[in-house]
C-alpha cells in the first residue's frame, strides 16, 4: 500500500475514533448525569445539581445524534475502502456491495472527495475515472556509486546513469 493510501486511510480511521470516543463519553455523561442529579437535589448542593442537570440534557440529546454521526462515518469509510481497495468506481456498484441506495452513494463519494479522503480520481456524478493528468508521484533515487565496481556514477544526456569505468548503465528511478 502506497502513503498516499496509508496516510488516507489513517486519516479517515483518526476521525472515527475521535468520534467513537466523543460518543461513548456523551453515553456515558448522560448515565453518570442521573446519580449525580439525585445526590445534588437531596443534598441541596446547587453546583452538582447543575452538573446533574448539564450531564442528562447533554447525553439525551446529544448521544443520539453523534452515534447516528458515527454510523455514517463508518459507511464513508467503507465507501472509500471499496473505491481506493477494491477499485469499485461507479455508483451503482458501490451501492450494491454496500447496500446502499445509489444516491447516498453518491452522497458518500461525494463527501469522501471533499474531505481527500478521495484522491487520484475525476468524479463525473455516476463514476470515478483515474486522473491521468495527476502529477505523477516520483521516487526520486540519487545514485551516486556504481552497483558493478563502486565507481562514482555520471548523468548522461538520456537522464540515465553511467560509469565511466565499466560501462555499466542505470536507468533513473
Amino acid at each position: 500500500m502506497d502513503n498516499t493510501k496509508k496516510s488516507q486511510k489513517a486519516d479517515i480511521n483518526k476521525d472515527l475514533k475521535k468520534m467513537l470516543i466523543w460518543a461513548i463519553v456523551i453515553s456515558v455523561a448522560f448515565v453518570v448525569g442521573i446519580p449525580i442529579l439525585i445526590l445534588g437535589a437531596v443534598n441541596s448542593i446547587w453546583a452538582l445539581l447543575a452538573f446533574g442537570i448539564a450531564c442528562v440534557v447533554i447525553g439525551f440529546y446529544g448521544a443520539p445524534i453523534i452515534w447516528v454521526q458515527y454510523g455514517s462515518n463508518r459507511t464513508l469509510k467503507r465507501v472509500v475502502d471499496a473505491v481506493m481497495e477494491e477499485h469499485i468506481t461507479t455508483n451503482a456498484e458501490i451501492a450494491q456491495q454496500l447496500q446502499i441506495r445509489e444516491r447516498d452513494a453518491k452522497a458518500f463519494i461525494t463527501k469522501a472527495i471533499n474531505k481527500k479522503y478521495i484522491t487520484g480520481y475525476i468524479y463525473n456524478g455516476v463514476e470515478l475515472i483515474p486522473n491521468e493528468k495527476e502529477a505523477p508521484k516520483k521516487k526520486i533515487v540519487v545514485q551516486n556509486k556504481c552497483k558493478n565496481c563502486g565507481a562514482p556514477l555520471k548523468l548522461d544526456e538520456k537522464g540515465n546513469y553511467h560509469c565511466p569505468y565499466c560501462n555499466s548503465i542505470f536507468e533513473k528511478e
